[in-house]
C-alpha cells in the first residue's frame, strides 16, 4: 500500500510538472513570438517606387497610426498629396500642416505631432476618415485624393502570396 501510494505522488508530481513546463513554454513561445505585419514594408515600397525621401520613415507612419488609433494610411497619403512625401517639405513639414508654416525638429516628430492632432485635437477627435480629411483641407475633392492615394498604398503588390491578399483591403474600382 505505501508503495502504491508512493508511486501515485510520484507521477502525479511528474505530470503536473510536465503541465507547468508546458504551459511556460507556450507562454515564452507566445510573449516572444509577434504578430506578421506586412503594413511597414508594403508602405516602404509604396514610398521606395515614388522617390519619397520618407521612404526610411514607414514604420514611424504606421507606429504613430497604430498609437493613436489612425487608419495606418492615412499620414503617408496626407504627406504624399502635401508635399510628395517629404520632396517639397520645408522644416520637416511634411503634411503643409498649419499652411505649411509650422517647423518641426525633424520627420519622427512632425508625424508624432500630426498623428496625435488627427486623433485628439478639437477639429478631429471622434470623426471617422472622410470627416477629418474635410477638417483637414476644405477644397473641393481633397479627401478623395488623399483616398485615392490610401488605396493606391493598400493595393497588394505583385511580389507577395496571394494568400496574404485577405489582410488587406482592396481598393475600390475606378467609376
Amino acid at each position: 500500500m505505501k508503495r502504491i501510494l508512493q508511486s501515485g505522488i510520484v507521477i502525479a508530481a511528474g505530470l503536473l510538472g510536465i503541465a507547468t513546463a508546458t504551459v511556460h513554454a507556450d507562454q515564452d513561445v507566445t510573449s516572444t513570438r509577434k504578430k506578421f505585419d506586412l503594413r511597414e514594408a508594403i508602405l516602404r515600397r509604396f514610398l521606395k517606387d515614388n522617390h519619397s525621401p520618407a521612404e526610411n520613415f514607414a514604420g514611424v507612419f504606421v507606429a504613430e497610426a497604430d498609437a493613436h488609433g489612425l487608419d495606418w494610411r492615412l499620414l503617408p497619403s496626407l504627406a504624399f498629396v502635401e508635399t510628395g512625401a517629404g520632396k517639397q517639405a520645408q522644416g520637416n513639414n511634411l503634411f503643409g500642416w498649419a499652411n505649411g508654416k509650422t517647423r518641426f525638429t525633424n520627420v519622427s516628430e512632425a508625424i508624432h505631432e500630426v498623428a496625435l492632432s488627427l486623433a485628439e485635437g478639437r477639429s478631429y477627435r471622434n470623426k471617422d476618415v472622410q470627416a477629418k480629411l474635410r477638417s483637414y483641407n476644405h477644397n473641393l475633392g481633397y479627401g478623395a485624393m488623399v483616398v485615392r492615394v490610401m488605396e493606391r498604398i493598400a493595393t497588394m503588390p505583385a511580389a507577395l502570396p496571394t494568400a496574404l491578399a485577405s489582410t488587406f483591403p482592396s481598393p475600390r474600382p475606378a467609376e
